[in-house]
C-alpha cells in the first residue's frame, strides 16, 4: 500500500543569508558569514517540501496530467512558427486576476506582434543555427492581445490601505529606493520625497497637488519594498502591493494628465510594473509618457532655456529616463521608439551631486533628513545614469541599422565594425564608478555586443572571430547578472531576466554549432 501522506521535513544547516549566497555557515547561533557583514542571522526551523508528502504514483499521475496539458497547447502550435503568429493559450480570470465578467475573446482578434529585437524572435532566428532546431519558447510573456491602452491596475476593495510605515522600515523602502533604483532612474527630487516622509502621518490635504505627493511617496514605498522583496529574504513588511494600492486609491487627475506630474506618475507606474509583473501594459504607458515629453518639448534644448538651471536639470534627468526605459521595453518586445534618434538634441543631465558642479548638494536641501536614508549613507551620484545613456544612444543608433526589413541580413555586415568601434571607444571612456556600478554598466555594454553579432550568426563563417565574440560577450553577461544577484547589489526587471536568458540561449547555441562544426 502506497503512503499518501508521509512528510519529511529537512532541517537546513545553514542559515538564509548563507543558503541565499550558497557560502558555507560556520557558527551558532550566529555564522561568521553574517557577523563579518554585521547581518542579522536567520535559521528556520524546518523547510517541508510539497512533493515529499507525495507518492511515486501521484508524483507519475501529476507528470503523466501536465505532459497532457503540454501536448494539447503544442498541437495547437501551427507547423511552422515562422510564417504563422504564436496564438496565446487561453487565460482564466482566476489565474491571471481578470474580471469574471468579460466579454468572450473573437477568434478573429489579432495576436500581439513581435518585431525583430524582441525576445521572441530572436529566439526562432537561433534556431536556424542549430541542425533541425524546433522552438516553440517565448521568451517575454506578453498578456493579452488587445491593441488600445490598457488600464492602470486597480486595487481591489480586499486590499485597503497600507499604513505609512515606522522610522525603521521608512529608512530601508527609501534606501532601497534611492540607492538602487535613483542611480537608474534620477528623476525624482529627493528633497521633496523627504519632506513627504516627514509628514507621512498628516491627515493629506484634499488638494490635487497633495493627493498627487501621497501617490508619488507610496509608490517609492512600493517599489522600494518590491526591491528589498528581491534583494533580501528577510523582508517581511506591507508588501509592495500594499502599497501600490494605497497609492492608487489616491487622486489620478494629475498622474493621468498631460503634464510633467502625468510623466512622473506613468513613469513610477512603469517601473513598479516591471518588477511584479511582465504585461505588454508598459509599452503602452512608457510610449504615452514619451508621447506627454514630445507634446511638451522636452526632447528639444530650447524647452529648457526659459527655466531656472536646478529645474533645468531636474526636467532634463526626466526626459532622459523616460526615454532610457521606453527605448528598453521597445527594445525587448520588438517594438518601435516613440521618437527618432536625429530628433533629440536636448543635453543630457550634468552629476548635479559632483562637488565639482555648482549644482552640488541639491539632493540634500532637506539638511538633517537626509539620515533617514539607509542609516545616514549619502544618496549615490547618477554618474552610472548619465553613462546608461549615453550607451542607450549607442543602442538605438544599432537597432536602427541593424534590426530592420528593409535590407538583407548579408548587405549589413559591413556595418558591424563601425558599430563595434563605437561601443569600444564608449568603453573607453568610461569614467570612474563604483563596482557595482562598474558591473552594471558592464553588463549592459556585453548586452549590446551581443545584441550587434546574434542576427549575423546564421550566416557568419563558423570559424569567424565575430562568432566567438558574441559567445564571449553572453557569457560575460551571465556572470556579472550572477554576481550581482549574489551580492544582493542590485534587482531586476523581466526586461534585464529576458535579456540574461537570451544571451544564456545565445551561448547554448553557439556553442552546439561549433561542436557540430567540428
Amino acid at each position: 500500500m502506497e503512503q499518501t501522506t508521509r512528510i519529511r521535513k529537512r532541517v537546513p544547516k545553514s542559515c538564509r543569508r548563507c543558503h541565499r549566497r550558497k557560502q558555507r555557515c560556520v557558527g551558532f547561533p550566529t555564522c561568521a558569514n553574517c557577523n563579518a557583514a554585521n547581518e542579522p542571522c536567520i535559521r528556520l526551523e524546518t523547510s517541508p517540501s510539497w512533493h515529499h508528502a507525495m507518492s511515486k504514483g501521484a508524483l507519475a499521475q501529476r507528470i503523466e496530467a501536465l505532459e497532457a496539458h503540454l501536448s494539447a497547447i503544442t498541437e495547437g502550435l501551427p507547423s511552422n512558427i515562422r510564417e504563422q503568429p504564436i496564438e496565446s493559450p487561453e487565460r482564466t480570470p482566476s489565474a491571471l486576476g481578470e474580471q469574471t465578467e468579460r466579454e468572450p475573446r473573437e477568434k478573429s482578434r489579432a495576436t500581439a506582434y513581435f518585431g525583430p529585437s524582441s525576445g521572441v524572435t530572436l529566439t526562432e532566428s537561433l534556431s536556424t543555427i542549430v541542425k533541425d532546431g524546433a522552438w516553440t519558447d517565448r521568451s517575454i510573456p506578453i498578456h493579452g492581445t488587445e491593441h488600445h491602452e490598457p488600464l492602470s491596475p486597480a486595487p481591489t476593495a480586499e486590499q485597503g490601505k497600507a499604513a505609512a510605515p515606522d522610522d525603521t522600515l521608512g529608512r530601508q523602502l527609501l534606501g532601497a529606493y534611492f540607492i538602487n533604483m535613483h542611480t537608474r532612474q534620477p528623476f525624482i527630487n529627493c528633497a521633496e520625497i523627504l519632506q513627504l516622509h516627514s509628514r507621512r502621518y498628516d491627515a493629506p490635504g484634499t488638494g490635487q497637488l497633495e493627493q498627487y505627493g501621497m501617490f508619488k511617496l507610496f509608490m517609492v514605498y512600493a517599489i522600494g519594498a518590491a526591491m528589498l522583496q528581491q534583494l533580501t529574504e528577510q523582508y517581511e513588511s506591507t508588501t509592495a502591493s500594499a502599497y501600490f494600492a494605497t497609492a492608487m486609491q489616491f487622486d489620478s487627475t494629475l498622474r493621468d494628465s498631460l503634464s510633467i506630474m502625468g510623466i512622473e506618475g506613468r513613469v513610477l507606474m512603469v517601473i513598479y510594473e516591471l518588477r511584479s509583473s511582465s504585461s505588454s501594459s508598459v509599452w503602452y504607458n512608457i510610449g504615452m509618457a514619451m508621447r506627454i515629453c514630445i507634446d511638451l518639448g522636452m526632447h528639444r534644448e530650447s524647452h529648457y532655456r526659459t527655466l531656472e538651471p536646478l529645474e533645468a536639470q531636474l526636467r532634463r534627468r526626466l526626459f532622459w529616463s523616460v526615454y532610457v526605459i521606453e527605448r528598453h521595453v521597445s527594445w525587448s518586445l520588438g517594438r518601435p521608439f516613440s521618437i527618432a534618434e536625429d530628433e533629440i538634441d536636448v543635453q543630457i543631465p550634468v552629476d548635479i551631486d559632483d562637488p565639482t558642479s555648482r549644482y552640488f548638494g541639491v539632493e540634500h536641501a532637506m539638511g538633517d533628513l537626509s539620515s533617514d536614508i539607509a542609516h545616514g549613507t549619502n544618496i549615490p551620484t547618477i554618474r552610472r545614469f548619465i553613462a546608461t545613456v549615453h550607451l542607450q544612444r549607442i543602442m538605438s543608433r544599432l537597432h536602427t541599422k541593424i534590426y530592420r526589413v528593409d535590407r538583407n541580413m548579408p548587405d549589413l555586415i559591413p556595418g558591424i565594425s563601425p558599430l563595434l568601434a563605437s561601443l569600444e571607444e564608449y568603453k573607453r571612456g568610461l569614467p570612474a564608478l563604483q563596482p557595482e556600478d562598474n558591473d552594471f554598466i558592464q553588463m549592459h555594454w556585453y548586452n549590446c555586443v551581443r545584441a550587434l553579432l546574434q542576427p549575423f550568426l546564421s550566416i557568419l563563417d563558423p570559424e569567424d572571430d565575430l562568432i566567438r565574440t558574441c559567445l564571449h560577450a553572453s557569457g560575460q553577461m551571465c556572470q556579472l547578472f550572477k554576481r550581482s544577484q549574489q551580492n544582493g547589489l542590485s534587482g531586476y526587471s523581466f526586461l534585464l531576466a529576458n535579456s540574461v536568458y537570451i544571451a544564456g540561449l545565445t551561448m547554448w547555441c553557439v556553442m552546439s554549432s561549433l561542436s557540430n562544426f567540428y
